[in-house]
């Protein structure tokens, strides 16, 4: 739950913190990768391939948010 809480909060987050929680997305995009790789056709089209696409979103989504600050300064 804290990943999906601090993402919802990202734009509020310290610069620290928005690296800890990219690296705990990529963490879990890479488990989440690892779990998957047994899923039957039927299932990675329902539940795996669209659960990856929102995991990847979230770390682009972390990513324009520390981008944005950088081009900020």
């Amino acid at each position: 739950m804290f990943i999906e809480r601090s993402y919802a909060e990202r734009e509020s987050l310290s610069d620290r913190d928005l690296e800890r929680i990219r690296a705990s997305l990529v963490d879990q995009v890479q488990r989440f990768k690892d779990a998957i790789r047994g899923y039957a056709p039927d299932k990675m089209e329902k539940y795996g391939q669209p659960f990856l696409a929102g995991l990847l979103q979230k770390v682009a989504d972390v990513d324009a948010t520390i981008a944005s600050r950088g081009s900020g300064n």
